[in-house]
């Protein structure tokens, strides 16, 4: 009876064990590089995978960091494999492309490749308010390094039409947004719409009911349905200008 009580503890020692180690596999990381002359933050998760694996930008929102846009996403990405990588903006109150420039976004990407193989047909943006924002900012000004944008809560402002001028292709974009969002009501998310269809980009809009601009409160959903968005687009290389 000893003995079987003993093979019974250790299966249960080992089962707690395997839980431990597949949970600290699944812990998301702070990770520095240098870019510009500066220290720069961002948090990852890179989940057991061998070969090259998609990665998802995410920007958090005014006042935040990237540590709380990499937990709302940690279990997702373990789940479906792969890499996400949450950067600190410069200034927590905003995202600027002065200091977190495209470039920036390229260096803590090469400093993810440096760590595990990714497949670069398959990097994609996630934002939220202030990050969702940028994030439409960026699939216009850095449209052939991303293969799609999800953002929630975001909209362009009408002085940066104008950089639809810089878009070299045309990146799938989705949106969500609550019918009830103070930060970025429905005439305004509805205006940026219209103003990527009338410059011949699909943009898919989901309005959420009942709800307001908090993305805590429903973010296992909104992932879950923005990763669904994503995860079927890949980044078509161009086609050289001798075999047009």
């Amino acid at each position: 009876m000893a003995l079987k009580s003993f093979r019974v503890g250790t299966l249960v020692l080992c089962a707690l064990l395997l839980a431990v180690t597949a949970s600290a596999k699944e812990k998301v990381a702070k990770l520095t590089f240098q870019f510009a002359g500066n220290t720069r933050t961002y948090y990852s998760l890179i989940p057991d995978g061998e070969g090259p694996l998609p990665v998802v930008v995410l920007l958090h929102g005014s006042g935040r960091d990237g540590l709380v846009m990499a937990d709302c996403w940690k279990d997702l990405a373990a789940k479906e494999h792969f890499i996400i990588a949450a950067p600190d903006a410069w200034n927590s109150a905003g995202w600027d492309t002065g200091p977190d420039s495209v470039d920036f976004f390229h260096a803590m990407i090469e400093d993810v490749a440096a760590k595990h193989a990714i497949d670069r047909s398959r990097i994609y943006l996630f934002g939220h308010s202030a990050g969702a924002a940028f994030s439409l900012v960026l699939s216009l000004i850095d449209s052939e390094y991303y293969a799609a944008a999800a953002v929630h809560a975001g909209a362009l402002r009408t002085d940066q039409y104008n950089l639809f001028d810089y878009a070299a292709r045309k990146m799938p974009v989705a949106i969500w947004v609550g019918d009830r969002d103070p930060n970025f009501p429905l005439d305004l998310v509805n205006a940026t719409k219209k103003e990527f269809e009338k410059h011949g980009n699909a943009l898919q809009l989901s309005i959420i009911p009942q709800h307001d601009h908090n993305y805590y409160a429903i973010s296992d959903s909104v992932n879950r349905k923005a990763w669904d968005f994503l995860k079927a687009l890949h980044l078509t290389p161009p086609v050289p200008v001798d075999e047009q």
